[in-house]
């Protein structure tokens, strides 16, 4: 059991400027002899009217430094506090400790005899009733002194804000909209505290913050008090306090040495670095080897503590209420878990985040921190019990994790070593980097030192030894198969000289890049492993705790990612594979973060998750409810579907040819489709064939049919009415046959050319240039081409030298009697 030890501080008494008979009474009262040393600095300077900022070690009494003051400074006013006037404001971040420091203010004002009212003034109000009836209670009551939380406290100082905008950090704003009356008036405040201030920023409550601040007035006296100091918290100090005193009280080794630390030397913080799937064991071990006693187990989200919560509760304490089956199954429940974990003393389970409700909140406070000295109980709970709250007799607290904001880590080990008492915290880091931790924990002033793994025997017995027999296996990052990641001795040694030794250097140290975890051999956990198996057998029978799990460990993996020493807690090297088998998952859940990472070693639990029923009965109806209409929804899908599909194939068969008939068949269709266009091709050429000769059967000049059967390639073009040459050129022979009549030339020069000869000429004409041209080969068409257009350059020219307009020419078959007249 942890004991206090002597402070060495001086009297209450001894105080100047002196304190009033009546607080020292209530002092007294209280078993206080002697001052702390934060007491000590602080109480004097803020009695005589300076601001004060104190950075003390957490349990160092800094309630009692700011709650003296303020009853001091209330005493001493000449002019009293009308029923509405309020003459201090004590503002906490959370509303377990603003509860806390509200009972110990109560009682010092009971103690004393001061008729000061003092009003606990938080949110957490499920309706705007019950809101409403809160601040009617506070009217009526006419408080002296409000301790509260930040946002209630701007609500009754500053009037309720209606319509409001918010920021980019979602906090309201008090220029956003219209605010109500104030239910309280601080014009006469005398002086305003501010409990773990750094806390209040880092929260987000700078807009109310700044709000209540406008509300006080200027001549009044402000305390800050914190457990650390940030840069905000210095930026608050330079802009809302004028010429502060600042208190700051370091911690020595008891042993002398004179190490400064930020933690009491009472305490005792050790740490522990195996795989994640360890800590579960771990932590019940350490609860089966010790005394009855309190713990604080911190989490960093508040789905792990509601996990953990129910886990354990049916581990630690199984009841029917949380089992679903009969007497028989629980009893023998019981049997197998105490094989592994077997308590002569009972254990309470307790839960605590801030997603709770606030009722339900103050309960579980209330009934952790009403558990007499000589018992045991456990609270699992967030950063959210992490400040300032004062919990009496708690032996030891255990971080399932670090904390996100590395200033969290003393407030959390603060919880126990309290006014002078001994304790003990153990935090849980993971081997690759995490290591590291210890070091950046020790420049900033706090030492830990290792702690010792606990084994558990075959008879249950808890033992500081390894086993005989326990066989070593490396563990790794998810960056790789684990087959390919282990550097034995035997490939990383060469014998063939010093160019062997480097390659062999080089692939290790590729390797060792990869894997950035390196490789890490740990004995193997048989009965550990053995336990988690039991979970497992446990969550399988329960739906509510199965799907917490995966929330819970979603969330854990998210958190992980957002700590702010990123150097030491890089995500990559995460061995998640190890964090799921410590949360005992039946299976891992789909996630980005599993992306790329080698699954192999995780093994899923047989198990259809659909029947996983709920220990609820009521739920596990509505469940089996849902569940029947989805798959009926489902079916319903599936056939609407099929029959889309059953009639486009329907559609597609009419479009697409039979092509069922066999091959021979198929041959034979295209053998008769063959002779049926080869029948078409020789029935169309014998009907041109009769066409023609019944075309030329029908010309009477016998000298142009002659010429039309030595070309039938023109005979075709001029029976089809697509050639007009063969005239042209009969008409242009004739007219020079006449043109050379009238000039009377000789006979040698303008010889009359018969029709054939011109037509020859024009031929011989038109391939002398293609072959001069291309040197290519005249074919039928080709020269007919050619004379064609020089039949037609020919006749242009006889047209543009005549003048003379004539008749258009039309082909007919035979030629007209004008026609041959001229011929002849």
């Amino acid at each position: 059991m942890a004991e206090a030890v002597p402070t060495f501080g001086k009297p209450w008494g001894s105080l100047q400027p002196s304190l009033s008979q009546a607080v020292l009474d209530a002092v007294a009262s209280l078993g206080f002899e002697h001052m702390t040393p934060v007491q000590e600095a602080t109480i004097p300077a803020f009695v005589q009217n300076s601001d004060v900022v104190v950075e003390a070690a957490t349990g160092s009494g800094k309630t009692l430094a700011f709650i003296i003051p303020v009853l001091e400074l209330l005493q001493r006013r000449k002019v009293k506090l009308a029923h509405s006037d309020v003459g201090a404001v004590i503002i906490s971040p959370t509303r377990e400790l603003a509860k806390q420091i509200f009972d110990v203010l109560d009682e010092v004002i009971r103690l004393t005899g001061f008729e000061y009212k003092p009003h606990l003034v938080v949110g957490g109000s499920s309706s705007a009733t019950n809101t409403a009836d809160e601040i009617s209670q506070m009217k009526e009551l006419g408080p002296d002194i409000l301790v509260g939380t930040p946002g209630r406290l701007e609500d009754v100082l500053c009037g309720r804000l209606k319509h409001g905008k918010k920021t980019k950090s979602g906090t309201i704003t008090a220029s956003g909209g219209v605010r109500g009356r104030p239910s309280a008036s601080a014009s006469k405040l005398e002086v305003c505290v501010l409990d773990e201030a750094d806390r209040l920023l880092d929260m987000g409550f700078e807009a109310s913050l700044t709000a209540i601040f406008s509300a006080l007035p200027k001549q009044r006296r402000t305390g800050l008090f914190s457990a650390t100091m940030s840069e905000a918290l210095s930026q608050l100090v330079r802009a809302g306090l004028r010429n502060p005193v600042r208190v700051q009280v370091q911690v020595r080794d008891k042993n002398g040495a004179g190490d400064e630390r930020r933690v009491p030397s009472t305490l005792s913080i050790r740490y522990l670095v195996w795989p994640p799937d360890r800590k579960l064991a771990q932590i019940l071990r350490f609860i089966q080897n010790n005394e009855p006693q309190k713990y604080i187990v911190y989490f960093s989200t508040c789905a792990a503590v509601d996990y953990f919560f129910k886990l354990l509760q049916r581990v630690i304490s199984p009841r029917l209420t949380n089992f679903a089956g009969s007497k028989k199954a629980l009893k023998e429940e019981r049997e197998r878990l105490k094989k592994y974990f077997d308590l002569d003393f009972p254990v309470s389970v307790h839960e605590l985040h801030g997603q709770m409700v606030q009722k339900k909140r103050q309960a579980t406070f209330s009934a952790f921190t009403a558990i007499p000295p000589g018992e045991a109980g456990i609270l699992l709970c967030t950063d959210v019990a992490s400040r300032g709250l004062d919990i009496p007799d708690v032996d030891c607290v255990i971080q399932w994790d670090p904390p996100t904001d590395p200033k969290s880590f003393a407030h959390r080990c603060g919880r126990t070593a309290r006014a002078g008492r001994s304790g003990q915290a153990l935090v849980f880091l993971n081997p690759g980097s995490e290591e590291t931790y210890v070091d950046f924990l020790e420049l900033r002033k706090i030492p830990m030192s290792p702690a010792d793994y606990l084994w558990q025997n075959e008879d249950g017995g808890i033992t500081t030894e390894t086993p005989e027999g326990a066989q070593v296996s490396g563990r790794f990052s998810d960056d790789g198969d684990e087959s390919n990641a282990v550097l034995s001795d035997a490939s990383n040694s060469k014998d063939d000289g010093e160019d062997g030794e480097d390659k062999g250097e080089s692939e290790q140290k590729k390797k060792k890049k990869r894997f950035s975890s390196l490789h890490i051999k740990y004995p193997d956990d048989e009965r550990s492993d053995r336990l988690l198996d039991l979970m497992r057998d446990i969550i399988a029978t329960d739906r509510s705790i199965y799907e917490r799990g995966k929330l819970a460990f979603v969330s854990f993996v998210q958190a992980y990612s957002k700590h702010e020493a990123t150097y030491i807690f890089r995500q990559k090297e995460l061995p998640i594979i190890e964090v799921a088998k410590g949360f005992a998952l039946l299976h891992l859940p789909s996630m980005p973060e599993l992306r790329g990472r080698p699954t192999g070693r995780f093994v899923r639990y047989e198990i259809d998750t659909d029947t996983i029923p709920y220990v609820d009965n009521k739920r596990e109806t509505q469940r089996l409810a849902k569940l029947e209409a989805a798959q009926k929804e489902k079916k319903e899908a599936r056939q609407h579907k099929a029959a889309e599909q059953q009639s486009e194939e329907k559609k597609k068969k009419k479009k697409k040819p039979n092509n069922t008939n066999a091959w021979s068949e198929a041959k034979e269709a295209k053998e008769r489709a063959r002779e049926r266009k080869l029948k078409r091709i020789k029935k169309r050429d014998a009907h041109a064939t009769l066409e023609e000769t019944r075309l030329l059967e029908k010309i009477d000049d016998p000298q142009l049919r002659e010429v039309l059967a030595k070309d039938p390639l023109l005979a075709k073009r001029m029976m089809s009415k697509r050639d007009k040459s063969l005239q042209d050129i009969k008409l242009m022979a004739a007219r020079q046959q006449a043109k050379a009549s009238s000039k009377q030339s000789t006979q040698s020069t303008q010889s009359t050319q018969s029709l054939e000869e011109v037509i020859e000429n024009a031929k011989k004409l038109r391939r002398s240039k293609r072959a001069s041209s291309d040197g290519s080969s005249d074919s039928d068409s080709s020269n007919e081409d050619g004379w064609e257009a020089e039949a037609r350059k020919e006749k242009i020219r006889a047209i543009m030298a005549k003048k003379t307009k004539r008749k258009r020419f039309s082909f007919n078959p035979g030629f007209s009697d004008e026609e041959a007249e001229n011929e002849e």
